[in-house]
């Protein structure tokens, strides 16, 4: 009895502490880029593409993501390290492209594209955008959540061809660092594309 007071004792103190020590935590910029993600294959023919700045149209745009530490019980709210988050998807996706080898033109907030410049023109909506990483006991649970609205437009024709693309992933990690979280959700973003998960979407071969 006297040791089950004891336990219960040091258990009631330890739960005062950890409720004691909670808090909204801080904020933290999170950097996602293609550069953290396998090159995808080469395209057959270097069209000339033009991607036009993401609209984000999540409720809360400021945020893209919450780091829920353990011990503190503390809340860290993640934020792009790259502008708002429509900047980093637009940004993200017009590196990925390259890397593929397109010519591609990242249009500027209010710019038009010029007649001419180029084959497509690549514009979308972010309706999901959201990352977790929650820390258990000797583990951390990530988890990654994406839905972008494409939109690609053929020069030659006027023809325009949308897609939902989207996903969850999730994972689990021993000694966690912000960088798995990127991966992570770079890696549902290339997954996303249709067809294989290292090449992007079947127009790009027209």
């Amino acid at each position: 009895m006297v040791k089950q007071r004891a336990v219960m004792a040091v258990m009631g103190a330890l739960a005062l502490a950890v409720a004691g020590c909670g808090g909204p935590g801080q904020t933290v910029p999170m950097s996602v880029t293609a550069a953290s993600v396998p090159a995808p294959t080469k395209v057959r023919n270097a069209l000339r593409v033009a991607v036009v700045p993401f609209e984000d149209a999540r409720a809360d745009k400021a945020s893209i993501g919450r780091w829920q530490h353990y011990v503190e019980t503390t809340v860290d709210r993640l934020v792009s390290s790259q502008g708002s988050a429509a900047d980093q998807v637009t940004g993200f996706v017009a590196d990925y492209l390259k890397l593929a080898g397109f010519q591609v033109t990242r249009v500027q907030p209010g710019e038009k594209v010029a007649p001419g410049s180029a084959d497509v023109v690549l514009s979308g909506q972010i309706e999901a955008y959201w990352s977790e990483a929650v820390a258990r006991f000797f583990h951390t649970d990530l988890k990654a959540v994406n839905r972008l609205v494409v939109k690609v437009s053929n020069a030659a024709d006027s023809s325009t061809v949308r897609t939902t693309l989207g996903g969850e992933g999730t994972t689990t990690v021993i000694l966690f660092d912000l960088a798995d979280l990127e991966q992570l959700i770079a890696k549902r973003w290339v997954r996303a594309w249709p067809g294989s998960s290292r090449t992007p979407p079947s127009w790009t071969d027209r």
